[in-house]
C-alpha cells in the first residue's frame, strides 16, 4: 500500500538519486536539492510502498528555474506582481506506480500545502522531450488553471554551463519547457473543497 508523507533529510540521498536518474543529474543539482530542503518555503512530499520510496514532488519559495534564466524570471516577477510565489519542482513517480494516482495524489497534497501557505501562483517548468511530448503537464494542471503560459525551444542549452546532464539528450539538451504560472484556488478541478 503507498503511504504519503513529507520528506525528511534522510531521504535527500534517495530523492537525488531518482532525480538524477531521471530529470537531471550534475553537482549543480545535487547541491541546489540540498540548498532548497534547508530553507523555510521549503515542501516536500513522498510515497512509499513498504520501505520503498516510489514517488515525490518538491519545491520552494519564489522562483527556481533548473538553472538562472534573469530575462524570464523578471517576466515572471512582472506577471505575478505582489502575489505569493512558489515552485513546485521534481515530479517523481516509479514507471511501474504510474497511472495508479500517485502522481494526482502528490499533487492534491501539494495543492493543499501552497494553500495553508497562502501562495496564490505555483511556476512550473515542463519539459518538452525532443519528440515534442510533455509528460508532467496533466498531473502538475491538478494544483490550477494557467493564467500566464509561455513555450521555450531548447531551454536547457546551457545545462553544460552548470555541469548538468539531460538523461534524454546528455550534455547536448535539445529539450525545450513550457512555462505556467498555475492560479491556486481551494477547489479542485472538479469542484470539490480542500479542508
Amino acid at each position: 500500500m503507498v503511504t504519503y508523507s513529507c520528506i525528511e533529510e534522510k531521504d535527500l540521498d534517495q530523492i537525488i538519486a531518482l532525480y538524477e536518474t531521471y530529470l537531471n543529474r550534475g553537482g549543480y543539482i545535487r547541491d541546489t536539492i540540498r540548498k532548497e530542503f534547508h530553507t523555510d518555503d521549503y515542501l516536500g512530499l513522498k510515497a512509499c510502498d513498504g520501505g520503498k520510496l516510489v514517488g515525490f514532488f518538491s519545491g520552494q519559495g519564489g522562483i527556481g528555474f533548473t538553472y538562472p534564466h534573469p530575462e524570464l524570471e523578471n517576466e515572471i516577477r512582472e506577471v505575478a506582481g505582489d502575489r505569493k510565489l512558489y515552485t513546485p519542482d521534481g515530479l517523481l513517480v516509479l514507471e511501474a506506480y504510474r497511472k495508479k494516482g500517485v502522481a494526482k495524489e502528490l499533487v492534491r497534497r501539494m495543492k493543499r500545502a501552497l494553500l495553508s501557505k497562502k501562495v496564490a501562483l505555483a511556476l512550473v517548468e515542463l519539459w518538452i522531450y525532443p519528440d515534442g511530448s510533455v509528460p508532467a503537464q496533466n498531473p502538475l494542471r491538478g494544483i490550477g488553471e494557467a493564467v500566464y503560459q509561455k513555450k521555450i525551444p531548447l531551454f536547457y542549452k546551457d545545462l553544460k554551463k552548470y555541469n548538468i546532464k539531460c538523461p534524454i539528450c546528455g550534455d547536448d539538451c535539445r529539450c525545450g519547457a513550457l512555462i505556467e504560472l498555475l492560479e491556486v484556488r481551494g477547489r479542485d478541478r472538479n469542484g470539490g473543497g480542500y479542508e
